[in-house]
């Protein structure tokens, strides 16, 4: 790539991501109700899973029976070894995504990215988020391949759809895929190709539906799930909540993705610049902000921070191809680099107090 920095070798970075992730790995987490259910219904049916995180619950219960077979893992530490995984994993999607985002400068996109608070999320979280949130950053990866004509429309279409059968927080970026498919007809007019990627998008989600409808998941289930739920306006959405918890989200938006802060510069600045792939992180970006501030949290704001965490991990990373567009210069780009490093002091600091305290 000529005239153009490199981003980290991805080789070396993952090897390096997965021996820091597991040194790191929580021993203690908050959330123990999880195990006790995974153990009584792998007991019962095979697995475990609920209509909200169908194969996030599913696959974990899997590899618990395995690895508890062979090695006798307990479940929690099943769950940590695959969320570290899962870490590894997203590592690998960020060094290629920052390539993409901003070749000029793919080592500032890396830092941004790999600063946020949902960071916290791969160091052995026994919760159901990390798979889904390595599986959006491959289906945002993918969208931006689309959006170079490197790959067709049914990449990033099985990877939505994939994520949302792991947990239907996914489902919240069908805009930004719809969004895809406006610019696949725009530019070529293939009905056969927004209707094979529609179809094969559908069958998986169906298909998963179907399995897990025999395996101990009914579909007659599904209404008492929060997605049922939400289907009824019944309880999930924040209508009618004080100020003070507003207040509260943005300040957790504020810990999740730092870069947030930019925001305001960049509308000063007038760097929201047109061109697919803005738009595209735009729009993605933007149902997922939506999705934070009308999805009510039922544990708590500061309890249910992993519940949001995707969606500063999508925020965060529009911010920063905006940020690293607009810095063009040396001293702009050491300016970002500090905003970066920033997030990494306090994001760090959370996982290493975790790692110690196990809080």
């Amino acid at each position: 790539m000529t005239g153009a920095a490199r981003a980290p070798s991805s080789s070396l970075a993952e090897t390096a991501s997965w021996f820091i992730i597991l040194t790191l790995m929580i021993g203690v987490y908050w959330y123990d109700m999880l195990p006790p259910k995974i153990e009584h219904d792998v007991a019962l049916v095979g697995s475990f899973a609920t209509h909200d995180e169908m194969l996030e619950l599913f696959v974990h219960s899997r590899v618990w029976y395995y690895t508890h077979s062979l090695w006798g893992w307990t479940v929690a530490l099943s769950y940590q070894v695959l969320s570290c995984a899962a870490g590894a994993a997203f590592v690998y999607a960020v060094l290629r995504l920052s390539r993409r985002l901003a070749p000029e400068v793919p080592w500032l996109v890396v830092l941004g990215l790999l600063g946020g608070g949902y960071i916290h999320l791969f160091f052995g979280a026994i919760e159901n988020y990390t798979l889904t949130a390595a599986l959006v950053t491959f289906y945002l990866l993918a969208a931006l391949r689309f959006l170079e004509g490197e790959v067709g429309l049914w990449v990033p279409t099985v990877l939505l759809a994939l994520a949302i059968c792991f947990h239907l927080l996914a489902g919240w970026l069908i805009p930004s895929l719809l969004y895809l498919f406006s610019v696949a007809w725009r530019r070529r007019g293939d009905v056969r190709e927004l209707a094979r990627s529609s179809v094969l998008g559908t069958v998986i989600v169906v298909a998963v539906v179907a399995y897990l409808n025999f395996h101990g998941l009914p579909v007659r289930r599904f209404f008492s799930s929060h997605a049922g739920h939400a289907l009824r306006f019944n309880g999930v959405f924040a209508i009618g909540m004080p100020v003070t918890y507003y207040i509260e989200q943005l300040n957790l938006l504020l810990l999740l993705g730092p870069a947030i802060l930019m925001f305001v510069p960049l509308l000063i600045w007038r760097r929201f610049e047109a061109g697919d792939v803005n738009r595209f992180l735009m729009v993605a970006a933007g149902v997922m902000l939506t999705f934070q501030f009308i999805w009510r949290a039922q544990l708590g704001v500061y309890n249910d921070w992993n519940l949001f965490a995707i969606g500063a991990l999508v925020v965060t990373t529009c911010l920063w191809r905006l940020i690293a567009s607009a810095a063009r210069t040396r001293q702009l780009r050491v300016a970002a680099s500090g905003i970066a490093l920033a997030g990494w002091a306090h994001t760090y600091a959370w996982v290493v107090s975790n790692h110690l305290y196990g809080r």
